[in-house]
Parts: C-alpha cells; sequence; structure tokens
C-alpha cells in the first residue's frame, strides 16, 4: 500500500500548533497551513516524501521539534521511502494559509467567545430587547 497526499497530511495533522491550543482551538499543521510545500514520488523503496514546514511566525523556535515529529509520524506510515524535510525560512505564513474548515472553527469559536465575554445590555423589566 502506498500513502497518498491526504494519508501524509492526516499524519501531520495530528501535530499540535502549540497556539491554536492555547487559544482554545487545537489544530494541526496541514490545517493551520504550516506545510508550506508536500511533494510525493514514486520511488523504488516506496513513496519518498519531500516538505517543507512554516511557522506562523519569525520569532517562534517549534520548527524543529514540527519536523523531528513530522518525520517520526510519517516513516511510521506504510510504503515510506525517504523523508526530506526543509524549513521554512520566508515566514510568510497569514491566516489566509489556513484550511477553510479551521478558518470557520475559529470563526465559531471567536463568536462564542464573544457571546460569553462582552457584557450584556441592560434589559428593560419585561426582558425584551429594544
Amino acid at each position: 500500500m502506498t500513502p497518498a497526499e491526504e494519508d501524509v497530511r492526516a499524519v501531520l495533522n495530528q501535530i499540535i500548533d502549540p497556539c491554536s491550543r492555547v487559544a482554545g482551538a487545537p489544530v494541526g499543521l496541514a490545517d493551520m497551513g504550516l506545510i508550506r510545500q508536500l511533494t510525493l514520488t514514486e520511488a523504488a523503496g516506496g513513496v519518498d516524501v519531500h516538505m517543507v514546514i512554516g511557522v506562523t511566525e519569525y520569532g517562534c523556535l517549534l520548527a524543529p521539534s514540527f519536523a523531528s515529529e513530522a518525520r517520526k509520524l510519517i516513516d511510521a506510515l506504510p510504503g515510506i521511502g525517504t523523508v526530506d524535510i526543509d524549513l521554512d525560512g520566508e515566514f510568510d505564513w497569514e491566516p489566509g494559509d489556513m484550511s477553510a474548515a479551521y478558518r470557520q472553527q475559529l470563526a465559531e469559536r471567536r463568536a462564542a467567545t464573544n457571546r460569553v465575554m462582552l457584557p450584556l445590555r441592560e434589559r428593560p423589566a419585561d426582558g425584551k430587547r429594544r
């Protein structure tokens, strides 16, 4: 069995971006848009994987640990040949790089938080808003 790109991306989504966890909406590297490039090539020893991992901002020091965990998870997939991981030095990530599904989840999370955190308007004695 040879893995497809969606199999590799699913494995990479097991690596949770810690900033998203702190924000209360944990998401994996692929849905966060931190997999800047992913190429799978059929080879004699299996599927060779080349990928580039980025981070959300210049000061983030997690890229090497992301790469280490990614290598471990991808190597565990059946049919994998070589795994080559580079770190993106461009630091050009932006929120639009996130998957559409995660952007929607994040918007819903923010809306729910705003409903809880923002003060309610004063209501008249009959309880109805005006």
